[in-house]
């Protein structure tokens, strides 16, 4: 018997994590469990609720009895029928008020008979309560966001001291340095100490079954512990998280909560149950920005002449965090650079919106390319330059571009912070003309997601800030995002079996041009192919913080790939016709300017997901205006394009044809220009995924027309892709173009 996973079949849920919505006349909350087969469940609920009925999924249960003395215990019977996993617990006859006070039990010692208080429970079906299980202190308690980093943990037993035979689990995050107790002077090296006359002996330290983002350190205690007895844990991290938070949670409900790094828990006998410490007797660790070392200057992509243009300023920490409000800030002066040649612009004086902020407005700009450059006062060094601004004829045909990130995740699902914060970081922060909100459907209730709409709604300014409604299913065929132009997106959850399968997504939303989706990162999850409907699903998030997908040869390719799969080429080739996107898959709730580690990349986790290792990227959208109608026509019509976080300019045209276009054509000329933000080190063509034709300009502007020595023989598909010196990646949508008379035999 695996006693490491049966633990998990007995859990009490406190009801006050449950969601209400105003015209709703349940209470749900996302229900876990792990998968089994016909295992004999009995649940319990403790509350004052008259009459209420518990339903989990499809399952419906109602009171078997009910006991007449307070706590008032209620029997809900016994089923087999739970597989487990990801599911909605959804209660009615229940208000929010009794929710607070109320519990769900479910045990698979089906025939023990709960009463008493949610204590003497614990002690009846785990060994131990929550209250008994000890005390932790950490120090330090606060750290600067990325700094190394020697923790000392303290460890109390409770009142009646630990048995013998007893365990202790630490769990240490997974974006730290790996534990290990052989070399003293290491990273990761980690001591234990006991109370005397008690010994402590390490029993195992392996990445943990149930929390996805921890090492598990598991000691065994041969004498257990007497009552206030201690344990002293000495670690030492070279790597610590990169963005600010407070992590508080110990109580692992689910694999993706936020453990605080230390956090404790013991089992009292040779089943394994590891409890957790009661809320008030767990440490916490907070992590704070740092002090400010970097000014990013924004300007938008493209404006047609006569638009209002401002230059946007962000002083942030090392990582891209914003720092604190009482700091040193440099003081810089503003220069302002076309081809005709650089004037200048003045201070932020005046100008700030906020201690990390500032607004300029431009004046009136002459057709061309502009970039800004802050220059540092009193050093005279150039301290930041923007990215490049093309004004461009106030009649011209050519749409505007505008920069956004549909792919960000928050505390809604398995991210972090708040999802209105999401918005407002996008927007105010990030310098985003649009943004999405796209936490994992599974994750989250029916409740939840009305609020979450609402939320996505209220921050939609069209012409000025656009938000899209919209989520992340996963399911068998692995990750689908999905989006709306609507108010409202009808949710299919995916780790449900009902919803389990892509078919019945898209066929749902098949021939709905306010609805669009597509995958993302196939190369880090193993993408499944096996339906496919063009109507709904229209691109490809080409690059995100998992890294590139265009092709297993790209730099960026994640350090793992999860077989079988397909690259972006892979798709195309097989026929498809995908746009481009590029995104962040960003679990920290900052959307399109999250963290990043400018000497680590690559190497060091830039979020409490562990195999994130690169920057948030970006989606550049080719639009005739800022709202949302637009925005998805233009994902939809792949007039969009993909960056590593840099916001590239970029024109595409091949025999005439724009970006996303499919056309015929019996010669092919493809015509380039691009603007970056550094030098640009190599400009490739790719055709049917094979790099045909690359210029090496080395400028900050460059342009260039190539003309295929083969003419079409069936389609093909043709996209550019940028490398600048730093780097930093940007990739086209591809064009597709077939023979005007397609050749026999081919």
């Amino acid at each position: 018997m695996n006693l490491s996973k049966n633990y998990r079949l007995d859990r009490i849920l406190h009801l006050k994590n449950t969601a209400a919505y105003d015209t709703s006349d349940m209470l749900d909350m996302v229900f876990y469990f792990p998968r089994i087969n016909e295992t004999a469940l009995r649940f319990w609920l403790m509350t004052d609720a008259e009459s209420p009925i518990v339903c989990i999924d499809d399952i419906v249960l109602k009171p078997v009895s009910v006991a007449q003395k307070q706590p008032r215990w209620i029997d809900l019977g016994v089923t087999d029928k739970l597989s487990g996993h990801f599911g909605q617990l959804r209660i009615y006859g229940m208000s929010p008020e009794q929710a607070d006070s109320s519990y769900l039990v479910i045990t698979h010692q089906t025939e023990i008979k709960i009463s008493g208080t949610i204590s003497d429970v614990e002690r009846k079906i785990w060994g131990i309560s929550r209250s008994d299980a000890g005390t932790t202190m950490i120090s330090p308690s606060r750290i600067t966001a990325g700094q190394p980093t020697n923790f000392t943990l303290r460890y109390f037993s409770g009142q009646y001291g630990l048995p013998a035979g007893s365990r202790i689990r630490f769990a240490v995050p997974g974006s730290f340095s790996g534990p290990q107790v052989e070399h003293p002077d290491a990273d990761g090296f980690t001591s234990f100490e006991c109370t005397e006359g008690y010994d402590i002996y390490i029993e195992s330290a392996e990445k943990s079954l149930e929390a996805h983002v921890a090492v598990d350190i598991i000691c065994y205690l041969p004498k257990g512990l007497p009552p206030m007895g201690n344990i002293v844990v000495n670690y030492k991290t070279a790597f610590t998280y990169l963005f600010p938070l407070g992590f508080y949670e110990n109580d692992r409900r689910c694999w993706y909560i936020k453990l605080a790094p230390f956090c404790a828990a013991v089992a009292v006998d040779d089943r394994k149950i590891f409890v957790s410490l009661e809320e008030k007797n767990n440490h916490t660790v907070e992590f704070v920005p740092g002090r400010c070392e970097r000014l990013h200057l924004f300007l938008p992509g493209r404006r047609k002449q006569g638009k209002e243009v401002y230059l946007k300023g962000i002083f942030t920490d090392k990582y891209r965090n914003i720092p604190p409000e009482k700091g040193v800030y440099p003081r810089i002066e503003l220069y302002l650079t076309d081809n005709a040649g650089t004037v200048f612009l003045g201070t932020p004086s005046g100008y700030y919106k906020d201690f990390y902020s500032f607004q300029i407005p431009l004046p009136d700009l002459a057709l061309g390319v502009y970039r800004v450059t802050a220059i540092n006062t009193d050093t005279r060094q150039v301290v930041a330059i923007s990215n490049p601004l093309e004004i461009i004829h106030k009649d011209s045909t050519e749409d505007e571009i505008f920069w956004g990130e549909i792919h960000g995740h928050s505390e809604m699902s398995d991210g972090s912070g708040r999802y209105a914060e999401l918005y407002r970081h996008a927007h105010d922060v990030g310098c985003l003309d649009f943004a999405a909100a796209s936490d994992h459907a599974c994750y989250f209730t029916d409740n939840e997601w009305m609020r979450m709409q609402d939320i996505t709604n209220s921050w939609n300014r069209p012409g000025e800030f656009v938000t899209l409604v919209g989520y992340e299913w996963a399911g068998n065929e692995v990750h689908r995002n999905i989006y709306t132009s609507n108010d409202r997106l009808k949710l299919f959850r995916g780790m449900y079996k009902p919803t389990s399968c892509i078919k019945t997504v898209w066929d749902y939303f098949k021939n709905d041009d306010s609805v669009v989706g597509g995958p993302h990162a196939p190369l880090a999850h193993g993408l499944k192919w096996d339906y496919h409907e063009p109507s709904v699903e229209r691109f490809i998030e080409i690059y995100s913080m998992w890294g590139a997908s265009d092709s297993y040869n790209n730099p960026l390719v994640p350090p793992f790939i999860r077989k079988p799969t397909y690259s972006a080429d892979e798709l195309l080739q097989q026929g498809a016709h995908l746009g481009f996107t590029g995104g962040g898959d960003c679990h920290e709730g900052h959307c399109g300017f999250s963290v990043e580690d400018p000497e680590g990349q690559g190497k060091v986790p830039h979020t409490f997901a562990h195999d994130l290792f690169y920057r948030c990227g970006m989606t550049a959208a080719s639009m005739k205006a800022l709202d949302r109608i637009n925005l998805i026509k233009a994902i939809r019509n792949r007039k969009t394009y993909a960056t590593t976080g840099a916001r590239i300019l970029l024109s595409f045209t091949a025999s005439g044809a724009k970006m996303g276009e499919i056309i015929q054509s019996d010669r092919v000329t493809i015509d380039v220009a691009v603007h970056g933000c550094v030098q640009i080190k190599k400009l490739v063509i790719i055709k049917d995924g094979n790099e045909v034709y690359e210029v090496n300009p080395g400028v900050l502007d460059a342009a260039f027309s190539w003309e295929d020595p083969d003419n079409p023989v069936k389609e093909h598909f043709y996209y550019i892709r940028v490398v600048q010196e730093d780097n930093q990646m940007a990739w086209s949508s591809p064009i597709w173009i077939s023979p005007t008379t397609p050749m026999q035999n081919v």
